[in-house]
């Protein structure tokens, strides 16, 4: 599997990260809305709502800024030892 590869799958993992806690977050959020209605469950509700919420904003934190930057050595050496664009 070459870099270009590794780098689309980078990128779908961070896309995961980012749906998986775009989900937890709207769980979460339910979850803390359904503790404002006057159900028996309600303090259960609140109690689980925050940390629901709190580990899906830490998914969508970790899926924006996790990026791994897949650096190519050489690679625009050999394109001017070739005879490429920026060769004089």
């Amino acid at each position: 599997m070459d870099k270009k590869d590794d780098s689309v799958l980078f990128l779908l993992r961070d896309i995961k990260e980012l749906v998986f806690g775009i989900a937890l977050s709207l769980l979460g959020g339910i979850l803390l809305f359904a503790s404002t209605l006057d159900w028996e469950a309600d303090e259960l509700f609140l109690i689980l709502s925050f940390p629901v919420l709190a580990y899906g904003v830490f998914h969508i934190w970790n899926g924006w800024t996790n990026h791994k930057l897949v650096e190519k050595n050489g690679e625009g050496q050999k394109k001017e030892e070739q005879g490429g664009p920026h060769a004089l």
